[in-house]
């Protein structure tokens, strides 16, 4: 997070802004919009372009009232209210929540556009896009950018994948690109390129394999791996991370509108129960981390394809790789703490005190612990002791702030990143 703590020369600000283009570190207290939108940088109709990255965090209680909490500034609105929420998901815009409706699609109103060596971020109007009845309990993966692109929406108990248009999303407007079908399987659809990597079920679990689709939902040729019960998936800014049996596989795109794949195997005499079952990182960075087991958290950069396990005393239940040159990972433990650790050393560089102690022995509060990473802080929410606790990573996990927003945060995710 940015925080309002932060200052900058006001004036340097303004000038930058008339250029539609903003360092990625620069802020503006005031968020006042620009003149002029940055035209096929992430504008959309009705949209301000603001100066510093629009961070909040979404929440919903145990009835399915939804809010937003603003990171910069603390003040606090509502969203469309749910029914029977079972899980959260978000790209860092959308919000894709199960109900007992199928995947309701809201529009939290805020997002960044990575434009590569700096990026543009935009308030809008939060709003209800629409429901997938057909996708319950639905796997989403979320490409690197809100108007542009797709989304993969991915359902196990049929085996269907459906592509969305991220663009047709920015208007309010739920649009297929194309669909998948497959026999029902652990599986995915992720967005990458014009395309896709779709799951592909075998006749055993070894025998699964990823196939690159084209912008028709085309298989091509030559462009498939092979990728063992494929657990998740997420982007990074150096490809697709893929968390299959055998280790993670890679997926970037290649210049005749095909995919490339590099597997990075787990080392050898790993057992079974330490595959990453999930991975989290931190937006538009190359690192990701997931939980090893019993005992820490495996942690791949993306450029390198170096593979690192950091060892803990206690059990994870959540990490994220941060992804900054220090290399700090967040973790929440069984004990309700939050670790950090470098990769650099290996080290732990802090430790909180039980901030989750009754969430982490009652098993439904725990479905909805969310785990977020940006550039400054992490945010962990505690559903039974009713509150979100701040962490400053980089100072030895001190507790920055302890919030309580109107809106219970039984689930909880950030977006606006």
């Amino acid at each position: 997070m940015k925080s309002t703590k932060y200052a900058v020369v006001l004036g340097l600000a303004a000038s930058l802004l008339l250029t539609g283009c903003l360092p990625s570190g620069a802020t503006e207290e005031s968020q006042q919009p620009t003149n002029e939108p940055a035209a096929g940088h992430g504008a959309v109709e009705g949209a301000r372009e603001v100066a510093e990255a629009p961070l909040h965090l979404a929440t919903i209680d145990k009835r399915g009232s939804a809010g937003m909490f603003d990171l910069l500034n603390e003040t606090e609105s509502s969203l469309d209210s749910l029914e029977e929420v079972s899980a959260l998901q978000t790209d860092g815009r959308y919000l894709f929540a199960s109900t007992a409706e199928g995947l309701t699609i809201l529009d939290s109103g805020v997002w960044s556009w990575n434009h590569t060596d700096h990026f543009h971020f935009y308030r809008g109007t939060a709003r209800k896009i629409g429901i997938l009845d057909n996708a319950p309990k639905a796997v989403v993966t979320g490409g690197p950018l809100s108007t542009a692109g797709s989304t993969g929406v991915y359902v196990p108990a049929t085996g269907e994948g459906i592509l969305l248009d991220n663009g047709r999303l920015a208007d309010g407007e739920i649009s297929q690109r194309f669909t998948t079908h497959h026999a029902p399987h652990r599986g995915l659809l992720a967005p990458l390129g014009d395309g896709a990597i779709s799951s592909q079920p075998g006749q055993k679990p070894a025998d699964m394999r990823v196939q690159y689709l084209d912008a028709t939902g085309e298989p091509v040729a030559g462009a498939s791996a092979q990728c063992a019960e494929p657990a998740g998936a997420t982007a990074t800014v150096a490809g697709l991370v893929i968390a299959c049996a055998q280790g993670f596989l890679v997926a970037t795109e290649t210049a005749n509108d095909s995919a490339k794949f590099d597997l990075v195997p787990y080392p050898a005499g790993t057992k079974a129960g330490d595959r990453a079952e999930s991975l989290e990182h931190r937006k538009a960075r190359p690192a990701v981390a997931g939980v090893a087991g019993d005992h820490g958290a495996w942690v791949l950069n993306t450029r390198s394809l170096q593979l690192q396990r950091v060892l803990t005393e206690h059990k994870l239940l959540r990490v994220s790789a941060v992804g900054d040159s220090p290399g700090h990972i967040v973790a929440l433990d069984d004990r309700g703490r939050v670790l950090v650790y470098s990769t650099t050393t290996g080290q732990s560089v802090g430790i909180t005190k039980e901030l989750l102690p009754r969430t982490v022995k009652d098993p439904e509060a725990l479905r909805g612990v969310s785990l977020e990473t940006d550039a400054q802080r992490a945010y962990v929410n505690a559903p039974s002791e009713n509150k979100i606790y701040e962490i400053d990573f980089a100072d030895s996990a001190r507790i920055s702030r302890t919030l309580a927003p109107e809106t219970s945060p039984h689930w909880m995710t950030q977006v606006g990143n």
